[in-house]
């Protein structure tokens, strides 16, 4: 009787034993499955003073700090956000749209709202990487008084290429100066071909510091806007990518660590040209 009892609890074992070890070998393939790291491809444009692959081929500036604190905190995720460095270095920001709204890269780290791009299919984190004032550059040889948008009618208007400012006007009376980039801009500002030149702070600030027109080109006191960046992803990439990693900015939000970033970077340099 003895062992046909230990048969018994043999054989209950045994079947026992089988979905046991099912389920241990279920749980460690979920266990690799889950350790596979979610790759977010990006494209690699150049933002004068916030981000750009330098003559060497290394990513430079404060954009790229900002990035690395968030893949810290999305590490328990298995999300990470990687930027791809192609034979074409510094890529336009029209051709970096096509490529995420084409599926050639999942999203664009630090781009501007706008509603003509989310209409056209790019999908916007819903929490702002930072936000930076966007202002009315001017000649010092040409001021004038920025109090709002009806200052700008009848003036020249440079806007680089590609940049949403002003896509909603369509007033003969505001007229835009379209120049292919950033350094254009300023030397048609320099050059007294422009009036004004909308742009955010720290990317013309960046350039006009470099071009060594500082002492030729100021901003208006009044800001012209609040630019808030946004990561804008391809439609295809899973939504819950999108709602970890606005956890995990809105974490480096509340923590200061966003806002140390830009201090050191943006604000304490830029006080000390203005």
């Amino acid at each position: 009787m003895g062992s046909v009892i230990f048969q018994k609890e043999g054989r209950i074992k045994m079947k026992q034993a089988v979905p046991i070890a099912l389920m241990l070998f279920m749980i460690i393939i979920a266990g690799n499955v889950s350790a596979e790291t979610t790759i977010i491809e990006l494209p690699v444009y150049r933002s004068a003073g916030q981000f750009w692959l330098d003559k060497d081929g290394n990513l430079q500036g404060f954009r790229l700090k900002v990035l690395e604190e968030l893949n810290k905190v999305l590490k328990k995720d298995a999300i990470e956000f990687r930027y791809r460095i192609t034979e074409w270095g510094n890529i336009p920001i029209k051709r970096c749209i096509k490529g995420i709204l084409d599926g050639d890269y999942d999203a664009y780290f630090g781009l501007i709202y706008s509603e003509k791009r989310e209409k056209k299919g790019l999908r916007y984190s819903k929490v702002e990487i930072y936000s930076i004032p966007t202002v009315v550059w001017m000649n010092k040889d040409n001021m004038f008084e920025y109090a709002g948008l009806e200052s700008l009618r009848g003036k020249n208007i440079g806007i680089v290429l590609g940049y949403p400012y002003l896509h909603d006007i369509r007033n003969p009376d505001f007229i835009v100066r379209r120049p292919e980039n950033d350094e254009t801009n300023v030397k048609m500002l320099a050059d007294g071909m422009t009036d004004a030149a909308i742009d955010n702070i720290v990317r013309t600030g960046t350039v006009i510091a470099a071009m060594g027109f500082s002492d030729k080109i100021t901003y208006a006191a009044k800001p012209f806007k609040v630019s808030k960046f946004h990561i804008a992803y391809n439609k295809n990439v899973p939504e819950h990518v999108g709602n970890k990693t606005d956890a995990a900015l809105a974490k480096l939000h509340q923590s200061g660590v966003i806002k140390k970033i830009l201090d050191d970077n943006v604000y304490d340099p830029l006080s000390k040209q203005h």
